[in-house]
């Protein structure tokens, strides 16, 4: 491999090239983040009561989104209990 053609760089090269790329859009992430935070500050003290009122509501969707998913499993295992102790009564009554 020749590493003195232009058209072909080193791996330092490479490499030193890529951690400037990396550096400079952890740099640009960093300010896009910076201003994002204070946009979200100052819209929040703009705005206290429809802020206060967007956090309740995504808290009360987050549980009953949570609730539905828990009663979801519960429901699978009341079913399969349920199937059981019907069978055992029909049994036990004759049913059959």
């Amino acid at each position: 491999m020749n590493y003195d053609d232009p058209m072909n760089p080193t791996p330092a090269t490479t490499t030193q090239a890529a951690a400037e790329s990396a550096a400079q859009a952890w740099e640009t992430t960093k300010e896009k983040a910076g201003e994002a935070l204070h946009t979200g500050e100052r819209y929040v003290r703009e705005n206290p009561g429809t802020s206060v009122l967007g956090v309740f509501g995504t808290g009360l969707l987050l549980g009953v989104l949570i609730g539905w998913s828990m009663a979801c499993e519960e429901r699978d295992d009341y079913s399969e209990s349920t199937r059981k102790l019907l069978k055992r009564w029909g049994h036990k009554l004759n049913l059959d």
